[in-house]
Protein backbone atom coordinates (compact mmCIF):
# COMPACT_ATOMS: atom_id res chain seq x y z
CA UNK A 1 0.00 0.00 0.00
CA UNK A 2 2.72 2.48 0.98
CA UNK A 3 4.85 1.86 -2.07
CA UNK A 4 1.71 2.14 -4.17
CA UNK A 5 1.31 5.67 -2.81
CA UNK A 6 4.93 6.40 -3.64
CA UNK A 7 4.47 5.08 -7.17
CA UNK A 8 1.41 7.30 -7.64
CA UNK A 9 3.27 10.33 -6.28
CA UNK A 10 6.17 9.74 -8.67
CA UNK A 11 3.87 9.05 -11.62
CA UNK A 12 2.04 12.36 -11.19
CA UNK A 13 5.17 14.48 -10.74
CA UNK A 14 7.37 14.67 -13.83
CA UNK A 15 10.07 16.71 -12.10
CA UNK A 16 10.35 14.19 -9.28
CA UNK A 17 10.38 11.32 -11.77
CA UNK A 18 13.25 12.83 -13.76
CA UNK A 19 15.14 13.71 -10.57
CA UNK A 20 14.89 10.15 -9.25
CA UNK A 21 15.91 8.71 -12.63
CA UNK A 22 18.99 10.94 -12.72
CA UNK A 23 19.72 9.97 -9.12
CA UNK A 24 19.52 6.28 -10.01
CA UNK A 25 21.94 6.77 -12.91
CA UNK A 26 24.41 8.57 -10.62
CA UNK A 27 24.20 5.78 -8.05
CA UNK A 28 24.71 2.99 -10.61
CA UNK A 29 27.67 4.76 -12.24
CA UNK A 30 29.25 5.34 -8.83
CA UNK A 31 28.74 1.69 -7.87
CA UNK A 32 30.48 0.53 -11.05
CA UNK A 33 33.41 2.96 -11.02
CA UNK A 34 34.10 2.94 -7.25
CA UNK A 35 36.24 -0.18 -7.32
CA UNK A 36 38.22 -0.94 -4.19
CA UNK A 37 37.94 0.06 -0.56
CA UNK A 38 37.77 3.19 1.53
CA UNK A 39 39.58 1.86 4.61
CA UNK A 40 41.69 -1.30 5.10
CA UNK A 41 39.28 -2.55 7.80
CA UNK A 42 36.63 -2.90 5.09
CA UNK A 43 38.88 -5.42 3.39
CA UNK A 44 40.92 -7.18 6.05
CA UNK A 45 38.20 -7.59 8.70
CA UNK A 46 35.59 -8.86 6.25
CA UNK A 47 37.04 -10.21 3.02
CA UNK A 48 40.24 -11.75 4.39
CA UNK A 49 38.28 -13.16 7.35
CA UNK A 50 35.98 -14.73 4.78
CA UNK A 51 38.95 -16.27 2.99
CA UNK A 52 40.07 -17.80 6.28
CA UNK A 53 36.59 -19.19 6.85
CA UNK A 54 36.49 -20.70 3.35
CA UNK A 55 39.98 -22.20 3.82
CA UNK A 56 41.50 -19.99 1.13
CA UNK A 57 44.80 -18.04 1.32
CA UNK A 58 44.24 -14.90 3.39
CA UNK A 59 46.05 -11.88 4.74
CA UNK A 60 46.53 -12.27 8.49
CA UNK A 61 45.64 -9.27 10.71
CA UNK A 62 45.85 -8.81 14.47
CA UNK A 63 42.07 -8.61 14.93
CA UNK A 64 41.84 -12.26 13.93
CA UNK A 65 43.84 -13.41 16.96
CA UNK A 66 42.27 -10.82 19.29
CA UNK A 67 38.75 -12.15 18.57
CA UNK A 68 37.28 -8.65 18.48
CA UNK A 69 35.68 -8.87 15.04
CA UNK A 70 32.00 -9.97 15.01
CA UNK A 71 31.52 -12.41 12.16
CA UNK A 72 27.97 -11.87 10.87
CA UNK A 73 29.18 -9.78 7.92
CA UNK A 74 31.93 -12.31 7.28
CA UNK A 75 29.32 -15.07 6.96
CA UNK A 76 27.27 -12.90 4.60
CA UNK A 77 30.25 -12.23 2.38
CA UNK A 78 31.31 -15.89 2.42
CA UNK A 79 27.80 -16.85 1.33
CA UNK A 80 27.97 -14.27 -1.44
CA UNK A 81 31.33 -15.65 -2.65
CA UNK A 82 29.97 -19.18 -2.73
CA UNK A 83 26.93 -18.00 -4.67
CA UNK A 84 29.15 -16.18 -7.17
CA UNK A 85 31.20 -19.34 -7.65
CA UNK A 86 28.01 -21.33 -8.19
CA UNK A 87 26.84 -19.01 -11.00
CA UNK A 88 30.31 -18.83 -12.55
CA UNK A 89 31.60 -15.43 -11.37
CA UNK A 90 35.10 -16.23 -10.16
CA UNK A 91 36.97 -12.99 -10.77
CA UNK A 92 37.23 -11.09 -7.44
CA UNK A 93 37.03 -7.66 -9.12
CA UNK A 94 33.79 -8.64 -10.87
CA UNK A 95 32.40 -10.09 -7.65
CA UNK A 96 32.98 -6.81 -5.83
CA UNK A 97 31.49 -4.71 -8.63
CA UNK A 98 28.30 -6.76 -8.60
CA UNK A 99 28.13 -6.55 -4.81
CA UNK A 100 28.61 -2.78 -4.92
CA UNK A 101 25.74 -2.41 -7.39
CA UNK A 102 23.34 -4.60 -5.38
CA UNK A 103 24.30 -3.10 -2.02
CA UNK A 104 24.33 0.47 -3.31
CA UNK A 105 20.88 0.11 -4.86
CA UNK A 106 19.46 -1.36 -1.63
CA UNK A 107 20.65 1.70 0.31
CA UNK A 108 19.49 3.99 -2.51
CA UNK A 109 15.95 2.61 -2.32
CA UNK A 110 15.78 2.72 1.48
CA UNK A 111 16.90 6.32 1.93
CA UNK A 112 14.92 7.69 -0.99
CA UNK A 113 11.88 5.96 0.52
CA UNK A 114 12.55 7.91 3.73
CA UNK A 115 12.69 11.15 1.71
CA UNK A 116 9.36 10.40 0.03
CA UNK A 117 7.78 9.32 3.32
CA UNK A 118 8.65 12.56 5.08
CA UNK A 119 8.14 15.12 2.31
CA UNK A 120 5.66 13.76 -0.25
CA UNK A 121 2.75 15.72 1.26
CA UNK A 122 4.60 19.00 1.87
CA UNK A 123 6.16 21.71 -0.25
CA UNK A 124 7.36 20.12 -3.48
CA UNK A 125 10.45 22.33 -3.56
CA UNK A 126 11.59 20.91 -0.24
CA UNK A 127 11.12 17.37 -1.52
CA UNK A 128 13.13 18.14 -4.67
CA UNK A 129 16.00 19.63 -2.68
CA UNK A 130 16.05 16.76 -0.19
CA UNK A 131 16.19 14.19 -3.02
CA UNK A 132 18.84 16.24 -4.79
CA UNK A 133 21.08 16.57 -1.73
CA UNK A 134 20.52 12.91 -0.86
CA UNK A 135 21.65 11.67 -4.28
CA UNK A 136 23.93 14.36 -5.68
CA UNK A 137 26.04 15.25 -2.65
CA UNK A 138 29.55 14.49 -3.82
CA UNK A 139 30.32 11.91 -1.11
CA UNK A 140 26.98 10.31 -0.23
CA UNK A 141 26.50 8.11 -3.36
CA UNK A 142 30.04 6.79 -2.90
CA UNK A 143 29.46 5.96 0.76
CA UNK A 144 26.50 3.79 -0.28
CA UNK A 145 28.75 1.58 -2.43
CA UNK A 146 30.87 0.44 0.54
CA UNK A 147 30.15 -3.05 1.82
CA UNK A 148 31.62 -2.02 5.15
CA UNK A 149 30.48 -2.55 8.73
CA UNK A 150 29.38 1.09 8.88
CA UNK A 151 27.07 0.87 5.87
CA UNK A 152 25.65 -2.60 6.53
CA UNK A 153 24.79 -1.59 10.10
CA UNK A 154 23.09 1.50 8.67
CA UNK A 155 21.03 -0.61 6.28
CA UNK A 156 19.91 -3.03 8.99
CA UNK A 157 19.16 -0.41 11.65
CA UNK A 158 17.24 2.02 9.46
CA UNK A 159 15.42 -0.84 7.76
CA UNK A 160 14.14 -1.72 11.22
CA UNK A 161 13.22 1.93 11.87
CA UNK A 162 11.42 2.05 8.51
CA UNK A 163 9.32 -1.00 9.36
CA UNK A 164 8.41 0.42 12.74
CA UNK A 165 7.45 3.97 11.77
CA UNK A 166 5.62 3.12 8.54
CA UNK A 167 3.72 0.06 9.76
CA UNK A 168 3.20 0.76 13.48
CA UNK A 169 3.62 -3.00 13.81
CA UNK A 170 2.20 -5.51 16.22
CA UNK A 171 4.16 -8.00 18.27
CA UNK A 172 5.54 -10.11 15.42
CA UNK A 173 6.90 -7.24 13.31
CA UNK A 174 8.21 -5.47 16.41
CA UNK A 175 10.10 -8.65 17.26
CA UNK A 176 11.56 -8.51 13.72
CA UNK A 177 12.59 -4.88 14.31
CA UNK A 178 14.40 -5.87 17.50
CA UNK A 179 16.09 -8.70 15.62
CA UNK A 180 17.30 -6.26 12.92
CA UNK A 181 18.58 -3.91 15.62
CA UNK A 182 20.62 -6.76 17.12
CA UNK A 183 22.09 -7.60 13.71
CA UNK A 184 23.01 -3.95 13.12
CA UNK A 185 24.63 -3.81 16.56
CA UNK A 186 26.69 -6.92 15.88
CA UNK A 187 27.79 -5.65 12.48
CA UNK A 188 29.06 -2.46 14.14
CA UNK A 189 28.90 -2.07 17.90
CA UNK A 190 28.78 1.75 17.78
CA UNK A 191 25.27 1.44 16.35
CA UNK A 192 24.31 1.11 20.02
CA UNK A 193 24.18 4.93 20.14
CA UNK A 194 21.42 4.97 17.53
CA UNK A 195 19.59 2.01 19.11
CA UNK A 196 19.58 3.81 22.47
CA UNK A 197 18.24 6.89 20.71
CA UNK A 198 15.38 4.92 19.20
CA UNK A 199 14.64 3.29 22.57
CA UNK A 200 14.48 6.75 24.19
CA UNK A 201 12.05 7.87 21.51
CA UNK A 202 9.82 4.85 22.17
CA UNK A 203 9.75 5.48 25.92
CA UNK A 204 9.60 9.29 25.97
CA UNK A 205 7.52 10.21 22.93
CA UNK A 206 5.71 7.19 21.49
CA UNK A 207 4.91 5.58 24.86
CA UNK A 208 3.89 2.22 23.42
CA UNK A 209 5.45 0.52 26.43
CA UNK A 210 3.96 -2.87 25.60
CA UNK A 211 6.13 -2.95 22.44
CA UNK A 212 9.34 -2.93 24.46
CA UNK A 213 9.01 -6.62 25.35
CA UNK A 214 8.74 -8.05 21.80
CA UNK A 215 11.52 -5.73 20.65
CA UNK A 216 13.72 -6.92 23.52
CA UNK A 217 12.93 -10.55 22.67
CA UNK A 218 13.84 -9.95 19.03
CA UNK A 219 17.08 -8.27 20.08
CA UNK A 220 17.92 -11.18 22.39
CA UNK A 221 17.33 -13.68 19.59
CA UNK A 222 19.59 -11.72 17.25
CA UNK A 223 22.21 -11.43 19.97
CA UNK A 224 22.12 -15.19 20.62
CA UNK A 225 22.41 -15.95 16.91
CA UNK A 226 25.54 -13.82 16.64
CA UNK A 227 27.14 -15.41 19.69
CA UNK A 228 26.64 -18.78 17.99
CA UNK A 229 28.07 -17.50 14.70
CA UNK A 230 31.15 -16.15 16.50
CA UNK A 231 31.58 -19.49 18.27
CA UNK A 232 31.45 -21.39 14.98
CA UNK A 233 33.99 -19.01 13.40
CA UNK A 234 36.53 -18.78 16.24
CA UNK A 235 35.89 -22.34 17.51
CA UNK A 236 35.49 -21.10 21.06
CA UNK A 237 32.93 -19.15 23.05
CA UNK A 238 33.66 -15.46 22.76
CA UNK A 239 31.57 -12.39 23.47
CA UNK A 240 32.90 -10.08 20.78
CA UNK A 241 31.20 -6.89 22.11
CA UNK A 242 33.11 -7.37 25.36
CA UNK A 243 36.43 -8.29 23.74
CA UNK A 244 36.09 -5.28 21.41
CA UNK A 245 35.43 -2.97 24.36
CA UNK A 246 38.24 -4.52 26.42
CA UNK A 247 40.88 -4.26 23.70
CA UNK A 248 39.93 -0.92 22.17
CA UNK A 249 38.64 1.04 25.17
CA UNK A 250 39.99 -0.46 28.40
CA UNK A 251 43.40 -1.33 26.95
CA UNK A 252 43.34 1.82 24.79
CA UNK A 253 44.24 0.18 21.48
CA UNK A 254 41.89 2.44 19.48
CA UNK A 255 43.46 5.56 20.98
CA UNK A 256 46.86 4.43 19.65
CA UNK A 257 45.52 5.21 16.16
CA UNK A 258 44.98 8.85 17.15
CA UNK A 259 42.52 10.97 19.10
CA UNK A 260 40.63 14.10 18.09
CA UNK A 261 38.68 16.85 19.87
CA UNK A 262 34.92 16.78 20.41
CA UNK A 263 33.86 19.04 17.52
CA UNK A 264 35.85 17.39 14.71
CA UNK A 265 32.83 15.48 13.42
CA UNK A 266 30.78 18.64 13.02
CA UNK A 267 33.42 20.03 10.68
CA UNK A 268 33.58 16.74 8.77
CA UNK A 269 29.80 16.71 8.29
CA UNK A 270 30.05 20.21 6.82
CA UNK A 271 32.59 18.89 4.34
CA UNK A 272 30.86 15.70 3.16
CA UNK A 273 27.13 16.52 3.37
CA UNK A 274 26.97 18.61 0.21
CA UNK A 275 29.79 21.15 -0.29
CA UNK A 276 30.92 24.06 1.89
CA UNK A 277 30.37 26.83 2.63
CA UNK A 278 26.59 26.52 2.03
CA UNK A 279 26.63 23.15 3.84
CA UNK A 280 27.43 24.99 7.08
CA UNK A 281 24.21 26.96 6.78
CA UNK A 282 22.19 23.89 5.80
CA UNK A 283 23.43 21.88 8.78
CA UNK A 284 22.91 24.74 11.23
CA UNK A 285 19.20 24.91 10.43
CA UNK A 286 19.01 21.10 10.20
CA UNK A 287 20.34 20.54 13.72
CA UNK A 288 18.24 23.38 15.10
CA UNK A 289 15.12 21.79 13.65
CA UNK A 290 16.07 18.31 14.87
CA UNK A 291 16.82 19.50 18.42
CA UNK A 292 13.81 21.81 18.76
CA UNK A 293 10.89 21.24 16.40
CA UNK A 294 11.46 17.60 15.44
CA UNK A 295 12.92 16.10 18.59
CA UNK A 296 9.84 13.88 18.92
CA UNK A 297 10.38 12.39 15.46
CA UNK A 298 11.68 8.79 15.47
CA UNK A 299 14.74 9.75 13.39
CA UNK A 300 15.93 12.68 15.51
CA UNK A 301 17.17 10.97 18.65
CA UNK A 302 18.89 8.05 16.85
CA UNK A 303 20.78 10.43 14.55
CA UNK A 304 21.60 13.00 17.21
CA UNK A 305 22.72 10.48 19.84
CA UNK A 306 24.77 8.67 17.20
CA UNK A 307 26.65 11.90 16.40
CA UNK A 308 27.02 12.95 20.05
CA UNK A 309 28.19 9.48 21.09
CA UNK A 310 30.86 9.44 18.42
CA UNK A 311 31.96 12.96 19.36
CA UNK A 312 32.57 11.72 22.92
CA UNK A 313 34.69 8.73 21.81
CA UNK A 314 38.32 9.86 21.62
CA UNK A 315 39.35 8.00 18.44
CA UNK A 316 37.60 9.53 15.45
CA UNK A 317 37.51 8.69 11.76
CA UNK A 318 35.22 10.19 9.17
CA UNK A 319 33.99 6.73 8.13
CA UNK A 320 32.41 6.32 11.57
CA UNK A 321 29.80 8.91 10.50
CA UNK A 322 28.88 7.12 7.28
CA UNK A 323 25.87 5.26 8.79
CA UNK A 324 23.90 8.50 9.21
CA UNK A 325 25.10 10.43 6.13
CA UNK A 326 22.09 9.50 4.01
CA UNK A 327 19.74 10.62 6.81
CA UNK A 328 21.24 14.09 7.05
CA UNK A 329 19.29 15.37 3.98
CA UNK A 330 16.08 14.52 5.90
CA UNK A 331 17.19 16.80 8.73
CA UNK A 332 18.16 19.44 6.19
CA UNK A 333 14.65 19.23 4.75
CA UNK A 334 13.23 19.86 8.22
CA UNK A 335 15.34 22.99 8.55
CA UNK A 336 14.65 24.38 5.06
CA UNK A 337 11.44 26.31 5.88
CA UNK A 338 13.23 28.18 8.68
CA UNK A 339 16.26 28.80 6.47
CA UNK A 340 14.08 30.18 3.66
CA UNK A 341 12.23 32.48 6.07
CA UNK A 342 15.54 33.64 7.50
CA UNK A 343 16.90 34.26 4.00
CA UNK A 344 13.84 36.25 2.92
CA UNK A 345 14.13 38.61 5.89
CA UNK A 346 17.73 39.59 5.09
CA UNK A 347 18.73 42.69 3.19
CA UNK A 348 19.02 42.40 -0.59
CA UNK A 349 22.81 42.76 -0.58
CA UNK A 350 23.19 39.96 1.99
CA UNK A 351 20.80 37.76 -0.01
CA UNK A 352 22.93 38.22 -3.12
CA UNK A 353 25.97 37.21 -1.12
CA UNK A 354 24.23 34.07 0.18
CA UNK A 355 23.00 33.24 -3.32
CA UNK A 356 26.56 33.58 -4.64
CA UNK A 357 27.81 31.20 -1.93
CA UNK A 358 25.05 28.71 -2.80
CA UNK A 359 25.92 28.81 -6.52
CA UNK A 360 29.63 28.32 -5.73
CA UNK A 361 28.90 25.35 -3.43
CA UNK A 362 26.54 23.79 -5.96
CA UNK A 363 29.14 24.07 -8.73
CA UNK A 364 31.91 22.74 -6.51
CA UNK A 365 29.76 19.82 -5.38
CA UNK A 366 28.79 18.78 -8.92
CA UNK A 367 32.39 19.16 -10.16
CA UNK A 368 33.75 16.85 -7.46
CA UNK A 369 30.86 14.39 -8.00
CA UNK A 370 31.72 14.12 -11.71
CA UNK A 371 35.43 13.76 -10.90
CA UNK A 372 34.54 10.79 -8.69
CA UNK A 373 33.12 9.05 -11.75
CA UNK A 374 36.54 9.09 -13.42
CA UNK A 375 38.82 9.15 -10.40
CA UNK A 376 37.90 6.38 -7.92
CA UNK A 377 38.94 6.91 -4.32
CA UNK A 378 40.94 3.67 -4.13
CA UNK A 379 43.56 4.36 -6.79
CA UNK A 380 45.64 1.24 -6.11
CA UNK A 381 42.93 -1.34 -6.81
CA UNK A 382 41.53 0.76 -9.65
CA UNK A 383 45.01 0.71 -11.19
CA UNK A 384 45.23 -3.06 -10.69
CA UNK A 385 42.05 -3.43 -12.76
CA UNK A 386 43.53 -1.23 -15.50
CA UNK A 387 46.70 -3.32 -15.66
CA UNK A 388 44.67 -6.54 -15.59
CA UNK A 389 42.69 -5.36 -18.63
CA UNK A 390 45.88 -4.34 -20.43
CA UNK A 391 47.42 -7.81 -20.34
CA UNK A 392 44.17 -9.81 -20.62
CA UNK A 393 45.45 -12.92 -18.85
CA UNK A 394 48.87 -13.02 -20.55
CA UNK A 395 51.75 -13.97 -18.23
CA UNK A 396 53.78 -10.90 -17.39
CA UNK A 397 56.55 -9.94 -14.98
CA UNK A 398 56.25 -6.48 -13.46
CA UNK A 399 58.88 -4.83 -11.30
CA UNK A 400 57.36 -2.83 -8.44
CA UNK A 401 58.87 0.06 -6.50
CA UNK A 402 58.60 -0.43 -3.54
CA UNK A 403 55.31 -2.36 -3.40
CA UNK A 404 52.61 -3.63 -5.74
CA UNK A 405 49.17 -2.01 -6.07
CA UNK A 406 47.78 -5.12 -4.37
CA UNK A 407 49.39 -4.19 -1.05
CA UNK A 408 48.80 -1.55 1.59
CA UNK A 409 51.40 1.07 2.53
CA UNK A 410 52.47 -1.34 5.27
CA UNK A 411 52.90 -4.14 2.68
CA UNK A 412 49.88 -6.13 3.84
CA UNK A 413 48.72 -8.08 0.77
CA UNK A 414 45.20 -7.96 -0.64
CA UNK A 415 45.24 -11.73 -1.06
CA UNK A 416 41.62 -11.87 -2.24
CA UNK A 417 42.36 -9.62 -5.23
CA UNK A 418 45.67 -11.32 -5.98
CA UNK A 419 43.64 -14.38 -6.94
CA UNK A 420 42.32 -12.37 -9.90
CA UNK A 421 45.77 -11.66 -11.37
CA UNK A 422 47.58 -14.96 -11.09
CA UNK A 423 49.26 -14.25 -14.44
CA UNK A 424 51.23 -11.43 -12.78
CA UNK A 425 54.68 -11.99 -11.30
CA UNK A 426 55.71 -9.12 -9.04
CA UNK A 427 59.42 -8.47 -8.56
CA UNK A 428 59.97 -5.91 -5.81
CA UNK A 429 62.65 -3.25 -5.80
CA UNK A 430 63.27 -1.06 -2.77
CA UNK A 431 64.11 2.11 -4.76
CA UNK A 432 63.96 3.27 -8.37
CA UNK A 433 67.77 3.40 -8.57
CA UNK A 434 67.83 -0.40 -8.33
CA UNK A 435 66.67 -0.48 -11.96
CA UNK A 436 70.22 0.31 -12.98
CA UNK A 437 71.23 -3.21 -11.98
CA UNK A 438 68.25 -5.13 -13.36
CA UNK A 439 69.33 -4.87 -16.97
CA UNK A 440 67.01 -5.44 -19.89
CA UNK A 441 64.82 -7.87 -17.96
CA UNK A 442 62.59 -5.17 -16.51
CA UNK A 443 60.15 -4.60 -19.35
CA UNK A 444 57.45 -3.21 -17.07
CA UNK A 445 57.70 -1.14 -13.91
CA UNK A 446 54.89 -0.04 -11.64
CA UNK A 447 55.19 2.56 -8.91
CA UNK A 448 53.47 5.65 -7.53
CA UNK A 449 54.01 9.28 -8.40
CA UNK A 450 55.52 10.00 -5.00
CA UNK A 451 58.03 7.16 -5.32
CA UNK A 452 59.28 8.30 -8.71
CA UNK A 453 58.68 12.06 -8.80
CA UNK A 454 62.31 12.94 -8.14
CA UNK A 455 63.73 10.18 -10.38
CA UNK A 456 61.78 10.63 -13.62
CA UNK A 457 64.97 11.57 -15.43
CA UNK A 458 66.45 8.19 -14.50
CA UNK A 459 63.52 6.34 -16.06
CA UNK A 460 63.87 8.46 -19.19
CA UNK A 461 67.58 7.69 -19.40
CA UNK A 462 66.90 3.97 -19.00
CA UNK A 463 64.41 4.07 -21.89
CA UNK A 464 61.07 3.84 -20.09
CA UNK A 465 57.86 5.59 -21.08
CA UNK A 466 54.57 5.94 -19.24
CA UNK A 467 51.97 3.45 -20.45
CA UNK A 468 49.09 3.45 -17.94
CA UNK A 469 48.25 5.91 -15.18
CA UNK A 470 45.64 5.26 -12.50
CA UNK A 471 44.34 8.82 -12.95
CA UNK A 472 45.64 11.25 -15.59
CA UNK A 473 43.77 13.98 -13.70
CA UNK A 474 45.59 13.31 -10.43
CA UNK A 475 48.90 12.77 -12.25
CA UNK A 476 48.59 16.20 -13.86
CA UNK A 477 47.56 17.72 -10.55
CA UNK A 478 50.58 16.19 -8.83
CA UNK A 479 52.86 17.57 -11.53
CA UNK A 480 51.42 21.02 -10.87
CA UNK A 481 51.70 20.65 -7.09
CA UNK A 482 55.30 19.46 -7.34
CA UNK A 483 56.14 22.47 -9.50
CA UNK A 484 54.65 24.73 -6.83
CA UNK A 485 56.58 23.01 -4.05
CA UNK A 486 53.40 21.63 -2.45
CA UNK A 487 53.00 18.08 -1.11
CA UNK A 488 51.66 15.76 -3.79
CA UNK A 489 48.75 13.31 -3.54
CA UNK A 490 49.75 9.84 -2.44
CA UNK A 491 48.86 6.56 -4.19
CA UNK A 492 48.64 7.80 -7.80
CA UNK A 493 49.91 4.77 -9.73
CA UNK A 494 51.72 4.41 -13.04
CA UNK A 495 52.94 1.57 -15.28
CA UNK A 496 56.13 2.21 -17.28
CA UNK A 497 57.08 0.18 -20.34
CA UNK A 498 60.53 -0.27 -21.86
CA UNK A 499 60.70 1.50 -25.22
CA UNK A 500 61.09 -0.72 -28.27
CA UNK A 501 60.60 -3.90 -26.29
Amino acid sequence: MLFGEFRETIRKDKTLRLLLLASLIVQVITCITAIGIYHPDQHFQIIEFSSAQLHKPFGHVWEYDAHIRPTLQVYLFSGYRLFCGWIGISDPFTQMTVLQVVFGLALFVLYNAFALWYFKDGDRRTLYWVVFILNFSWWIPYSRTLFSSEMLSSLLFFWGVWIYITRRPGWLLTLLVGFLFALSFYVRFQTAFAIIGFGCWMLIFEKRYWMVLPMAIGFALGFALNVKLDYDFYHQWVLTPYTYYKVNIIEGTAAHFGTSPFIVYIGELCGIVFAPPISILLLWFAFRAAFVKKLSDPLSLPVLLFIIGHCIVAHKEDRFLFPILSLMPILIGWGMPDMIRWYETRRSGFRKWIKGIAVFSLGLNLLVLVLFFFTPYCQALHFAVQVKREFRGRPVTIYTVPRSPLETDGHLPFVYYQEGVRNFTWNKLSVVDSLRYVGNGAEYITTTYNDVKDRKHLLDSLGYERKICSSPILWGLNTMLQGMGINTINDVWVLYEKKGR
